[in-house]
């Protein structure tokens, strides 16, 4: 983690084309996890059933958070992950844009009756995402609220492929932070810290992170990561070990809230934040 990642004001706020619009998490095995989630932000877990694969929602007192679901028995191999999804009104053509920009498609567009149509690319610097259209279901609630989802972020090893790809096929407008930024240092390897909003100003909804390789561990690819509320950075990382998951970093302070990355008990991992004093 690093002092440049942003988090954006604890209030509602729309979502718009090319900003996330729902997580969902996939884990070897659901019900070994749901316990540590429902312990540390208190969110509910609702089956949809056998015709959504027994897809579960997400939802923090009626407010819907993201999705989960246990991986099906050729994904069992796959580490436990959390996968962000951009909202398109256009799934098809963001899928032909991402394959003519260098990305791939991993998943083509697949409906979701009554909700909506999903989709999962990678990028040309390598991230995996998903993709949302919506039919009814508009996505998650970012109300501020403790356990409400608040920020997202591309982790990327090739920042400028990945800056031209979001530019052209999401109509991102990078905008360098004008603080906060990390120069190359014993921690980083040297490398520069390279960090940019999706939008500028309060259209910010995620971010664009060169993350320098001194961070992560040999063969680790480009990824997207998951910001979620809560009241106390450092009650909520002792949580997370109690309740069988790993403190990866932090938590620390940054000019944008108290910030720590952590694990679940099945190893994915995402952030928490503890927002500034309004």
């Amino acid at each position: 983690m690093s002092e440049t990642t942003p988090t954006t004001p604890a209030s509602p706020r729309a979502i718009t084309p090319g900003s996330p619009v729902w997580v969902d998490l996939g884990v070897p095995d659901l019900p070994a996890v749901q316990g540590f989630y429902t312990a540390l932000f208190g969110w509910q877990f609702e089956d949809m059933g056998p015709d959504f694969a027994h897809y579960h929602m997400i939802t923090n007192h009626g407010a819907h958070v993201g999705g989960a679901m246990s991986m099906q028995e050729d994904e069992q191999d796959q580490p436990a992950f959390w996968t962000v999804y951009l909202k398109t009104e256009d799934i098809e053509k963001s899928l032909t844009d991402t394959a003519a920009a260098g990305g791939n498609v991993v998943v083509p567009a697949m409906p979701m009756p009554g909700l909506g149509t999903m989709g999962v690319v990678t990028t040309p610097g390598g991230e995996g995402m998903g993709l949302w259209q919506s039919d009814g279901f508009e996505g998650f609630d970012l109300n501020g609220a403790v356990g409400a989802p608040v920020w997202f972020e591309v982790m990327s090893f090739d920042f400028e492929a990945d800056a031209a790809y979001y530019r052209a096929v999401w109509g991102w407008d990078p905008t360098p932070l004008s603080d906060g930024g990390e120069g190359g240092s014993e921690e980083t390897g040297g490398e520069d810290v390279a960090y940019a909003n999706n939008h500028p100003g309060e259209a910010a909804s995620a971010g664009l992170c060169g993350a320098p390789r001194a961070w992560y561990p040999e063969g680790t690819p480009s990824h997207w990561r998951a910001y979620f509320i809560v009241a106390d950075a450092d009650a909520a990382a002792e949580q997370v070990r109690q309740l069988g998951g790993t403190v990866l970093d932090g938590p620390m302070d940054t000019p944008f809230g108290r910030l720590a990355t952590v694990a679940d008990p099945a190893g994915a991992f995402f952030q928490i934040a503890q927002l500034p004093a309004q």
